[in-house]
């Protein structure tokens, strides 16, 4: 015992004058699964981390008014494939942290809070009524496959204080060398007790041999009572890629219901439409999660494509590991049995 004091005394010592936080919290998800995969021609099972993270948190306060907040957060992959793990993609195999996720420093107080770093761009709308986020059947899956980032490097990015439930976020990619492809999102936000809206516009500017900038706007909707829930969204896109005569329409509809103390049934359908011919898809989503404890989901789901001729949907892509892409036109589906764990604990 008296070894250990002197022990924990000396790190104490190393660490005390630059641990100058009011708060650090430090706080992680696990994500693990098993899915059958049907690509439209075979099917294979796979043992899945999906957007499993470790993350820290915290803020100092420099007066009455302002604090610096702060939150560092990686991927973790769980099988140690690395590349596919739901996380965004990084070459990190046989490594448990893969890529950088939501992570930045910045300034809050009456004014709001105004942060530099990697966040999110379209996840800021996609996920507000998502009722399989990271699971197989994700909404991101259609609304995050033509060009706008899920999330982005280099955000400089403000959210207004609330007032009446509403609220305002501001966030800009500046050119950094590349002329005109800088971008930008704005976001108006209102909640009260049960009911949720969003109102998004983004405009991504030119990249690659591209000379005109792809734009898109969307509108989500939420509902939420203790036995149910009902929401949806809409979201639309101008010249994707920068291609011009090639706009993508997607809306979604979902609902989820509320089984006994623990248990909850979910079902949602959403639907892309383009421009372009044949480039239809339509993708199915019905599952169960069950609380088995105060951190801890274990949950079934199934999830289906029905891809046109010239597109190939993922039916697991956003958020989920082990990314299979179909040939054009071939309809995937998948069956997924996951138990996800999280925690959030205060250090200091």
């Amino acid at each position: 015992m008296k070894k250990i004091n002197v022990i924990t005394s000396g790190i104490c010592i190393l660490c005390c004058p630059y641990l100058q936080a009011n708060e650090i919290n430090i706080y992680g998800l696990g994500h693990l699964s098993a899915d059958n995969i049907d690509d439209g021609l075979t099917s294979n099972i796979y043992v899945t981390s999906n957007s499993s993270r470790l993350g820290f948190n915290g803020e100092f306060t420099l007066d009455d008014n302002v604090k610096v907040i702060f939150q560092y957060e990686s991927g973790i992959d769980f099988t140690g494939q690395g590349g596919n793990d739901g996380n965004g993609g990084a070459e990190s195999s046989g490594q448990l942290f893969t890529k950088t996720r939501p992570s930045y420093i910045g300034f809050q107080g009456e004014f709001g809070k105004a942060l530099i770093g990697h966040m999110p761009f379209l996840d800021q709308w996609v996920n507000d009524y998502n009722l399989f986020a990271d699971q197989v059947g994700d909404l991101g899956n259609l609304w995050e496959a033509s060009g706008i980032p899920g999330r982005s490097d280099n955000v400089i990015h403000y959210k207004s204080p609330i007032y009446s439930g509403m609220s305002i976020t501001a966030s800009y990619v500046p050119e950094e060398g590349v002329k005109d492809a800088d971008y930008y999102l704005l976001k108006g936000n209102y909640t009260n007790d049960k009911l949720k809206l969003g109102l998004a516009y983004t405009n991504i500017g030119k990249t690659g041999l591209s000379n005109n900038e792809q734009t898109g706007y969307a509108l989500t909707i939420g509902y939420y009572d203790d036995a149910y829930s009902l929401g949806g969204g809409f979201q639309q896109e101008s010249k994707v890629n920068g291609i011009r005569n090639n706009d993508r329409t997607s809306v979604s509809l979902g609902a989820s219901l509320t089984m006994g103390k623990k248990g909850k049934l979910k079902l949602q359908v959403a639907n892309s439409t383009s421009d372009l011919e044949q480039s239809d898809a339509t993708q199915f989503a019905i599952g169960y999660d069950y609380k088995l404890a105060q951190h801890t989901i274990i949950y079934i789901a199934y999830a289906f494509m029905d891809n046109d001729r010239n597109v190939k949907f993922s039916v697991n892509g956003k958020g989920h590991g082990d990314k299979v892409v179909p040939v054009l036109g071939d309809d995937p589906s998948a069956l997924s049995i996951g138990v996800i764990y999280h925690f959030d604990y205060k250090v200091l």
